[in-house]
């Protein structure tokens, strides 16, 4: 009988042995080698790699467009101050009145010059210093725009500059009495601050396809170029003459 006891004894313990070494085995054998896990890592990384650039591109997009779309909103919103009276372009300086037409009798704004920068130019600066310093002249109105509400600056990338411009007479009363074309250049306000010069828009460099990223070309070029009639007000002339932006001929 003692020895039926020792003998089951002795069994149970080599089961026991035996489970416990196969687990052991178990856990030493389980989870990923050396090499699998510097291959899964060489994998991620060429991810990492490949995938980059697609999501820089697409955030730089996003951010450009919205910039574009601010841009477009602040031009809307000063063609509108115009026409409602808000803005009077009488008092713009000859630098950016057109009063000559093309061949075609209309009036077009490229060859107006653009923004004058000026590196030197304080964060701190008021919007007529910045406009004067810019335009050269401080009556011209509404051409700052904070877009962030924490207060215009031209060191701010995301506040906006205007550069507005006009065909027409001098005489403010003749100017609404016939009517005439407003044209508007919006810029990153930081671009006035850069210490190159600022772009009109028609150069190569310019393009919308080659400003997807930041680049310094980018930055001074306009992000929106509008052109939109100013009607005469209280005035009967012919409609092919407001159509040229040349008002009244008699």
């Amino acid at each position: 009988m003692l020895y039926e006891r020792d003998r089951y004894k002795a069994i149970s313990f080599y089961l026991l042995n035996f489970l416990a070494n196969r687990s052991k085995t178990r856990l030493q054998e389980s989870g990923f080698s050396l090499i699998e896990s510097l291959i899964a890592v060489a994998v991620v990384s060429v991810l990492i790699v490949a995938i980059a650039p697609l999501v820089a591109l697409s955030t730089s997009a996003r951010i450009n467009a919205r910039r574009i779309d601010q841009a477009t909103q602040a031009a809307r919103s000063y063609v509108d101050a115009v026409r409602g009276g808000v803005i009077d372009t009488a008092a713009f300086p000859s630098t950016l009145i057109r009063n000559t037409p093309n061949a075609q009798g209309q009036y077009t704004f490229e060859a107006i010059v653009a923004p004058t920068n000026a590196p030197s130019l304080a964060l701190t600066s008021t919007c007529s210093q910045v406009t004067n310093s810019a335009l050269g002249s401080t009556t011209v109105l509404g051409t700052c725009v904070d877009t962030n509400g924490n207060g215009f600056s031209v060191g701010d990338p995301q506040d906006l500059f205007i550069q507005p411009m006009r065909s027409g007479p001098n005489d403010a009363t003749e100017l609404r009495g016939q009517g005439y074309w407003l044209a508007l250049r919006v810029y990153r306000s930081d671009a006035l601050i850069s210490s190159n010069t600022i772009k009109t828009g028609i150069e190569s460099d310019c393009d919308s396809g080659a400003t997807a990223f930041a680049s310094t070309s980018s930055i001074l070029c306009p992000l929106v170029t509008v052109r939109s009639q100013i009607p005469p007000v209280g005035s009967s002339i012919n409609i092919n003459e407001v159509s040229k932006g040349i008002g009244s001929t008699n």
